[in-house]
């Protein structure tokens, strides 16, 4: 019983971890397109994000993730202005210009070698 009990929980704890993005992943980093701005803009519009006052936004620069599938992914990392304190980090895959997939406060959007641009065009969002 012991065993299976330690079997499960190393299981979780390792369920949690994401490995750091390898270098051929960081080699591929290309600054986020118009187009990609653009997307993210409008995903957050559609979740009714048009109250929110970003005092710092940045997006990373996006890499492939997976070529087979022509998976693309980037992070974004922003402060609200009425939540002085917090910094809200998520990664996003796209694939075909759209955003697919997201995870909050995702490992990988830590990574030193990811490159990190201003987003005004999050700061500036109006509904």
């Amino acid at each position: 019983m012991l065993k299976y009990l330690s079997l499960a929980l190393a299981a979780l704890a390792l369920s949690g971890c994401q490995p750091p993005a390898p270098e051929s992943v960081l080699a591929s980093q290309k600054p986020p397109s118009a187009a990609v701005r653009k997307e993210y803009v409008a995903v957050m519009r559609a979740i009714d994000a048009k109250g929110a006052q970003f005092k710092m936004a940045e997006i990373s620069s996006v890499v492939l993730l997976n070529p087979e599938a022509k998976i693309y992914a980037f992070c974004v990392r922003f402060r609200e202005t009425r939540i002085q304190e917090v910094l809200q980090v998520g990664g996003y895959a796209l694939r075909d210009g759209k955003i697919v997939d997201s995870s909050s406060y995702d490992s990988r959007c830590n990574d030193k070698r990811l490159r990190w641009y201003d987003f005004p065009e999050l700061r500036s969002m109006r509904s």
